[in-house]
């Protein structure tokens, strides 16, 4: 049954991957493809370089997604391995559909973020600083390059990287590790991974802090709070969020009787799940922001349920029951929407938003031969990396980023650049609104598009020739 559950959802992938748009988040991760660097504002460049591995031979919004499908499956052989070598199959079994039966990290296979590479790297480097400290101390050096990897995917990995870092100061048997040049050696190796970033950073005046720094900074309500916490319960499925929410709390206070082996990973869990419960109690947090919790209760999930395999037996097949339910409804929903849910509340929507580009807008385009050669420009991020993305124009599309933070766009092409010249701006809905008029001379509706889902109308857009752009900083 574990072959059969993990074959299926192997083919289902393959199938959403080959058959859905790519959503507006994947685009303009396509985008830093496209214009690789050491470093981006918003994120490291680990999304960029495993996009690009994975295009080389040709870009689609199948082989954009490749990697995500493909850094699963190898995550769920791993862990298959882990668990099965160093505890017993129940638990390489568990911790393998744990992963792989789990709408949390199904949508990491189907949908290309940092979050995948994040993932992946993490918890390669908490199963090999766990091989390093209870099996063979050679194994930190490939520890300490996993582990930076994994910051240099997304910075909360960090949150995870300081537990594995206290583990030998906690434990007592452990501590030898504090003299053993070679711990030191693979924290050295990490860094040494993230320099590059830090490097880059330097040189565009800590543009990625401050971007990070507005963002985390950001009030929140109790609403949020509690809108966050109900959401991940239900994401990751209520046992998996037990054994990694909960369960690392209660752990707590018995530490002193418990395995160093499950110490090491009530602690690599309990750090990230401390500072994501307390930084959201006054900070407003997106649903996929603590998924480093989970890369250390994955453990805590296998393990507790594995020893004790036939008690538990019926919460993993909840868990599994439940998530693989979840999978199903968001798939169905995508191709054939049967839920009483409109708008955003209907997240696959996402996938159909922007349909009316590949086809209208470019059908536009084509026939009017007269605006090749200028310049598509929107407002925010999304619209121009959908663009290049399915149009491929001459001239990049770009966004101006008018009242809305820097982006890989405010990288590329300064706003100078666009001063005093003429374009086409794309937008959504049908008017002119006023916040853009004082930065341009005129503005003249060329057309409207609409992008359908099954005949009904998702979202409109429309198409503008602007005249004179005076420049964000200089409009009167």
């Amino acid at each position: 049954m574990f072959f059969i559950i993990s074959g299926t959802l192997i083919a289902l992938r393959l199938f959403f991957i080959s058959n859905t748009l790519l959503i507006d988040d994947e685009a303009y991760y396509a985008m830093y493809a496209r214009h690789l660097s050491w470093g981006y504002v918003d994120h490291g460049p680990v999304i960029a370089y495993l996009i690009r591995l994975f295009t080389i031979f040709g870009e689609n919004s199948f082989t954009v997604r490749l990697g995500a499908l493909t850094l699963l499956i190898m995550l769920t052989v791993f862990l298959y391995r882990f668990g099965k070598t160093y505890f017993n199959e129940a638990t390489g079994i568990i911790m393998s559909l744990g992963v792989s039966a789990n709408i949390l990290f199904h949508t990491n296979a189907v949908v290309i973020t940092p979050d995948v590479p994040l993932a992946f790297f993490t918890i390669l480097a908490i199963i090999y600083y766990y091989k390093a400290y209870f099996i063979d101390a050679k194994y930190l050096y490939a520890a300490g390059v996993f582990l930076g990897l994994a910051v240099l995917s997304k910075v909360s990995a960090l949150f995870p990287a300081v537990g594995i870092i206290l583990f030998p100061f906690v434990i007592q048997d452990k501590r030898h590790f504090l003299s053993d040049i070679r711990f030191y050696g693979s924290l050295a190796a990490a860094l040494l991974v993230f320099i590059p970033f830090i490097i880059w950073n330097l040189q565009n005046d800590l543009a990625f802090v401050r971007y990070q720094g507005s963002h985390i900074t950001g009030s929140g309500s109790w609403s949020d709070f509690s809108g966050l916490w109900l959401g991940l319960l239900v994401t990751i499925g209520p046992v998996f969020f037990y054994y990694s929410v909960i369960k690392p709390f209660l752990l707590l206070k018995h530490l002193p009787s418990i395995s160093p082996e499950l110490t090491y990973f009530t602690i690599v869990t309990i750090v990230p799940a401390t500072y994501f419960l307390v930084h959201s109690a006054f900070s407003r947090m997106e649903v996929n922001w603590p998924a480093p919790i989970f890369s250390g209760g994955l453990f805590l999930f296998g393990i507790l349920l594995g020893e004790n395999w036939p008690v538990h037996r019926k919460r993993f097949i909840f868990q599994v029951g439940f998530s693989l339910v979840l999978i199903l409804i968001v798939t169905v929903q995508t191709f054939w929407p049967f839920l009483p849910v409109k708008g955003k509340v209907d997240v696959t929507n996402r996938y159909h938003i922007y349909n009316a580009f590949p086809v209208e807008l470019k059908a536009y385009l084509q026939a009017h031969p007269e605006f090749q050669n200028k310049r598509l420009l929107a407002n925010n991020y999304q619209i121009p990396s959908m663009i290049n993305f399915y149009l491929n124009p001459v001239l990049e599309a770009s966004a101006l980023s008018i009242n809305y933070h820097e982006t890989l766009y405010s990288f590329l092409y300064q706003d100078g650049m666009f001063v005093g010249n003429d374009f086409l701006f794309l937008k959504r809905g049908k008017t002119f609104t006023k916040k853009f008029t004082p930065y341009f001379d005129d503005a003249i509706l060329l057309q409207l598009f609409e992008s359908k889902r099954l005949g009904q109308k998702v979202a409109g857009y429309s198409l503008w020739s602007v005249t004179n752009y005076r420049g964000k900083y200089t409009a009167n």
